[in-house]
């Protein structure tokens, strides 16, 4: 495969864009650049305006093809290509580095190896959650220090899974993970490498019905956000045990105290708070 770049004025992009589709050729697209916002509950971002940007063509034919595509996108778009680049279809695992998480847990990948550690089995196929953000490490760190020994847990927005898995390693005896993505393949994959046959994964907005829950949980994780944590208080409440705890994380450090309000206004009270960077990490208990 070659990818052919042309440089051009990003307000150009999608009218050149429309031009090459018509004239059927699809496989193209850019990068825009973009400018990192902050929030009351995070970051986001916005495009950046007026700038160049690089228009990507990419070309998968036969070789002897190539210089008669490339002269076509040129003449429509009659631009001169900035840079032509072959891509080689090589596709490498990913590799995670092992992650220390005290003097006896490690979480690392399949193929590692540690005499004097307890591991955690980790293979990061794309879900959020390889384990390397702040907000993870810190809910690992303390899943690890934790009898989570015949427990149950409902893991809402689990992504790539890790933090149900690690809650199972460590004794958990029923989990549900949930996420509005289709993870169940990762999720599955990554508990099979630890041996666990007891995490459910549901696929849906449990906001809205689409799998409905009807029991109970000893422990309930969320790691989304602090405005998701608050539209999901009321779904929370219905579904934690009397002397349930609840830990919440995936939140900035300037609408903590926010956060923390609605939580407590459901009769929770806290009981730890982690911080790394700006990212923090709480334990509240009914």
């Amino acid at each position: 495969m070659f990818i052919i770049t042309y440089k051009m004025p990003k307000e150009l992009v999608d009218e050149k864009i429309e031009l090459l589709q018509i004239n059927d050729i699809f496989n193209v697209y850019y990068e825009s650049p973009l400018d990192i916002t902050t929030d009351m509950f995070g970051y986001g971002y916005k495009e950046k305006e007026n700038v160049i940007v690089d228009l990507k063509v990419a070309f998968d034919g036969n070789l002897e093809d190539f210089e008669n595509f490339k002269s076509q996108v040129s003449s429509l778009l009659k631009e001169t290509p900035s840079s032509i680049d072959e891509v080689k279809n090589e596709f490498e695992e990913f590799y995670i580095d092992p992650i220390h998480l005290n003097d006896q847990w490690v979480l690392c990948a399949p193929t590692d190896n540690f005499e004097n550690k307890k591991e955690i089995f980790f293979t990061p196929q794309g879900a959020f959650g390889t384990g390397l953000h702040e907000t993870t490490q810190d809910i690992l760190k303390f899943i690890v220090e934790e009898d989570f020994e015949g427990k149950s847990l409902l893991d809402l927005g689990t992504g790539s899974g890790i933090l149900s898995i690690a809650a199972g390693v460590k004794g958990a005896s029923k989990i549900v993970a949930v996420d509005i993505r289709d993870v169940e393949d990762e999720v599955l994959l990554n508990a099979s490498l630890n041996e666990l046959e007891n995490i459910e994964v549901v696929v849906g907005n449990v906001l809205h019905e689409e799998y409905k829950l009807d029991e109970k949980f000893d422990w309930i994780f969320i790691n989304i956000g602090g405005e998701e944590t608050a539209m999901f208080m009321d779904f929370i409440e219905e579904h934690i045990e009397k002397t349930g705890k609840l830990l919440v994380s995936g939140l900035v450090e300037w609408s903590f105290d926010w956060v923390k309000e609605k939580v407590e206004n459901k009769g929770f009270k806290l009981n730890q708070k982690f911080q790394t960077n700006e990212w923090c990490t709480a334990i509240f208990s009914k």
